[in-house]
């Protein structure tokens, strides 16, 4: 058994013929833009919105990189504000933040790892303080919190597809606030930078029995899709490096580098397809009752800090996050993990030279010590009990 820390992709999720009614949001909503990646919808929405060079935008100390990237980007003021270790908002210096700063004109707020912040409590602050509330749904998408979706709260949202569902690529900006004018004239992304991380997708797939005939087969299949994909890639990072500087053959949705020739990207119609595809319901009813397996267990055995003592109802998590005791202790476990068949998430673990911080101690504290376990739709109750049991051969052996 092979655990992967991704959705597994399946070819019959683009070639079937019986499509779904998406009815879910934002995906129904008349102003929902499709793009390449989250950042490129953050940074569309960041002209919609009109923020302007000598603004300031307030962002969470706890960061990935990419989102503060199309703010630096657009040479926009950004002033972070604290986030505690357990992944909330320390609202005594987001409104110190908000009352000494010059020339606030939005706040962004991280609904993180598909858990809501206190949402309506944010909203009041920025109709009080006359602020654009910007919404990162990037790891809650099917989120909701007080009965309305995560997302259709701030003035514009944006999401992350990819990281909840196994497409090759698919950002979405969503425009709630009806004072703000946009257009978007969509390109179709490059099609061999949709392939070849398709193909990704179907080489690190979650395999149910390593012993089952058919899934060797496919998985041969599937390694020589991929392989023969590769080869193709270094042709053409040569063609790139010297004939063509320009071309855009090699982009990845989940790269850190912001790219201008990718903001006009829209989605391929193999993402479409796969969102045709998916029962959403389903995807959420996994993901959350395999989060609650992995919680009832660790509440029992303590094993680090769990941020999240409580699954609230509307929640779809993105992961099962452990504040660890250090970053030696997560590498650890995730190589060892790894080489069991158990693929984990190291979470976050890139610096961003634009956060100063050592004035952000609890930021960097999960940046190096929050470890993720895979709780995803193509992941059964038993699947999680494997988890628990490779978890806990290689836990004490990692430093705790």
């Amino acid at each position: 058994m092979k655990i992967n820390g991704k959705p597994t992709l399946y070819l019959s999720q683009f070639l079937s013929n019986h499509n779904r009614s998406i009815n879910i949001f934002p995906l129904t909503q008349q102003r929902c833009y499709y793009f390449f990646s989250a950042r490129y919808a953050l940074s569309a929405g960041i002209k919609a919105v009109g923020i302007e060079p000598d603004d300031a935008v307030l962002l969470p100390s706890y960061n990935c990189w990419t989102e503060i990237e199309p703010f630096l980007h657009a040479g926009i003021r950004i002033v972070y504000y604290r986030i505690n270790s357990d992944l909330t908002i320390n609202f005594n210096d987001l409104l110190k933040k908000i009352k000494y700063t010059n020339k606030v004109k939005a706040l962004l707020v991280t609904h993180f790892l598909g858990f809501p912040q206190p949402i309506e409590k944010i909203k009041d602050i920025c109709k009080e303080s006359r602020l654009l509330l910007i919404e990162d749904c990037a790891h809650a998408f099917l989120s909701n919190a007080n009965g309305k979706a995560l997302g259709s709260y701030g003035d514009i949202s944006i999401f992350s597809l990819l990281k909840t569902l196994p497409v090759p690529h698919g950002g979405v900006l969503v425009i709630n606030n009806q004072d703000i004018t946009y257009r978007h004239d969509a390109e179709d992304p490059n099609f061999f930078s949709t392939i070849y991380y398709a193909a990704e997708l179907l080489k690190n797939r979650t395999i149910l029995d390593n012993n089952s005939y058919g899934e060797k087969i496919t998985q041969i299949l599937y390694n020589g899709l991929y392989y023969s994909f590769s080869i193709v890639r270094m042709f053409l990072a040569g063609f790139r490096k010297y004939l063509h500087p320009s071309g855009l053959y090699l982009v990845r949705p989940d790269s850190y580098i912001f790219n201008d020739n990718v903001c006009s990207w829209g989605m391929s119609a193999m993402s479409q397809a796969i969102l045709s595809q998916t029962d959403f319901e389903r995807v959420k009813d996994i993901r959350r009752k395999n989060f609650q397996y992995l919680l009832d267990y660790f509440l029992e055995h303590a094993r680090g800090d769990l941020p999240f003592r409580e699954l609230p109802r509307g929640v779809c998590p993105l992961f099962f996050p452990i504040v660890l005791k250090g970053p030696e202790q997560r590498e650890n476990l995730y190589q060892r993990l790894r080489e069991r068949g158990v693929v984990t998430h190291p979470w976050w673990s890139r610096f961003n030279p634009a956060v100063p911080w050592e004035d952000f101690p609890d930021a960097v504290l999960l940046k190096q010590r929050l470890f993720g376990l895979p709780i995803h739709q193509d992941l059964t109750l038993k699947h999680m009990a494997r988890i628990i049991e490779e978890f806990e051969k290689v836990y004490n052996k990692s430093g705790a």
